[in-house]
C-alpha cells in the first residue's frame, strides 16, 4: 500500500478531530464511542488507530487546536496591545475567550481524564500547545503593561489561568443542574464570559 502523503495525513487526522468535535457538541464525553469517531470519516475505523488510540486522544488534540486558536487570536491582540488602553485590552482578551467555548468546555470537564489516558507523546504535543498560549498571553501582558516588572507579569498570569478551567462550569448549567439548584433552593446565576472574563481582566489590569 503506497505511503500516504503528509498532507493527506494531516487532513486525515484532522477529519478525525472534526467527526469528534461534532460528536462532543451534542454527547456525553464519556458516552462517545471510537465507532461513533468512525461513522463520521471517509475511511475506515482501523485506520483511526494509526493516529490515536483512543477518544481521550483525539479529544485532547481538540484541545490542542482550540489552544492553538486562541494563540492565533493573542498574538493578534499582542501586536496592537501598547497602543491600547486598559479597557480596549479587557475586550480583546474577553472576546477572545467567548470564541473559544469548546475550550473552556474541554478545560473545566474533562481535562484530567484526557491526560491521563493519553499517550505522553500526545500529551507533550498539547503542552507544547499550551505554552505557546501562555507566552502568547504573557505578550499581551507584556507590551500592554510595559512598566510591570516579571513578578507582576506572573501575579496577572496566575490569577488568570486558573480562572480559564473554571468560567465554563459557571456559564453553563445543565438542565439537572438547574433542577437541583431549584429544589435545594439556590438561584440559577446567569454568567456571561465575555463579561466575566472583560471584568476580571479590567481589575487585574488597574489593581496597584
Amino acid at each position: 500500500m503506497p505511503r500516504l502523503s503528509q498532507e493527506k495525513s494531516d487532513a486525515r487526522r484532522a477529519e478525525i478531530v472534526d467527526a469528534c468535535e461534532a460528536l462532543y457538541q451534542s454527547e456525553s464525553y464519556h458516552d462517545i464511542t471510537m465507532s461513533q469517531v468512525a461513522s463520521g470519516v471517509t475511511f475506515g475505523r482501523a485506520n483511526i488507530y494509526n493516529y490515536f488510540q483512543c477518544k481521550d486522544e483525539i479529544l485532547l488534540a481538540l484541545l490542542q487546536r482550540e489552544h492553538d486558536k486562541w494563540t492565533a487570536r493573542l498574538d493578534e491582540l499582542a501586536n496592537d496591545a501598547e497602543n491600547l488602553d486598559d479597557e480596549r485590552v479587557a475586550d480583546g482578551l474577553a472576546q477572545s475567550l467567548a470564541e473559544r467555548k469548546q475550550m473552556l468546555k474541554l478545560l473545566a470537564m474533562n481535562l484530567y481524564d484526557m491526560e491521563q489516558n493519553s499517550r505522553l507523546e500526545k500529551l507533550v504535543e498539547f503542552k507544547r500547545s499550551y505554552a505557546h498560549a501562555v507566552e502568547a498571553l504573557q505578550r499581551v501582558v507584556a507590551r500592554a503593561k510595559p512598566s510591570w516588572d516579571e513578578e507582576r507579569r506572573m501575579r496577572f498570569l496566575f490569577s488568570f489561568l486558573p480562572f480559564l478551567q473554571g468560567i465554563y462550569s459557571y456559564a453553563f448549567h445543565s438542565e439537572k443542574q438547574l433542577d437541583a439548584m431549584r429544589e435545594a433552593g439556590v438561584t440559577p446565576y446567569d454568567l456571561d464570559i465575555r463579561t466575566a472574563t472583560r471584568d476580571l481582566v479590567l481589575k487585574l489590569l488597574q489593581e496597584d
